[in-house]
């Protein structure tokens, strides 16, 4: 009866072990730790940076929740904006917030109206096959005023592919990544169409970023220039 006891409680444990070891971070998990992100045009000049920094950490069970702040910085480094995103785990899957996606300039001249989110946010899950298909995502914002609306913003993140597994070497350091690729669908005046393809990495987030347009054509990229964990 003990050995049967005590084969019921391992079992039991390494289940409990393994679903909190099933979920991935695809983001660094320690309070305080800063990265440096900075965006190119085609041609490889500096358009901009931000950086972003983790400002609180929430456990829960096997359940981890990010807070991130963040500031975006023009090519000169003259600050733009600033705000927050969430990255998180839950029941094994990481969750990257889709607020991430959005450009906050864009809602700059909007900030005392009324602004609503509603989003599907990006998921990860805990086992990354290569050639896996990954669920769509999708984030849409509304401006009102006076409960008069101003205008909706919607984006749509479709056909996520996990390409393969590469090594991305930048400024930050050289880093095993998941090369993942998906298409882009902006709608607001018009409807916009783009391709993107991304390198992530495991307790680290992007590494490297690079948007095209509708015909494959790259129109910039972004990369990780520091990362620094306290």
């Amino acid at each position: 009866m003990k050995n049967f006891l005590f084969f019921t409680v391992a079992c039991l444990l390494f289940s409990v072990t393994s679903i909190a070891q099933d979920c991935q971070m695809f983001f660094p998990v320690d309070q305080g730790t800063e990265m440096e992100i900075k965006d190119f045009d085609k041609k490889g000049k500096l358009s901009g940076s931000s950086i972003q920094t983790i400002v609180n950490k929430e456990e829960n069970d096997n359940n981890i929740s990010l807070t991130v702040a963040h500031k975006s910085f023009d090519d000169k480094g003259k600050p733009l904006t600033e705000g927050e995103f969430k990255a998180r785990c839950e029941d094994g899957i990481f969750y990257m917030d889709m607020r991430n996606m959005i450009d906050e300039s864009t809602f700059a001249a909007y900030q005392d109206m009324e602004i609503t989110v509603d989003a599907n946010d990006m998921a990860f899950p805990g086992v990354m096959d290569i050639g896996a298909q990954l669920p769509d995502a999708d984030i849409a914002i509304s401006v009102g005023s006076g409960g008069m609306p101003v205008f909706k913003m919607t984006v749509f993140i479709k056909n996520r592919k996990v390409e393969g597994l590469e090594t991305i070497t930048t400024e930050a350091g050289s880093f095993e990544c998941y090369k993942m690729s998906y298409d882009i669908e902006t709608r607001m005046v018009v409807k916009v169409q783009a391709k993107a393809v991304q390198w992530i990495a495991k307790d680290v987030g992007m590494v490297r970023s690079e948007s095209y347009n509708k015909n494959g054509k790259l129109q910039g990229y972004s990369e990780l220039t520091s990362l620094k964990r306290f």
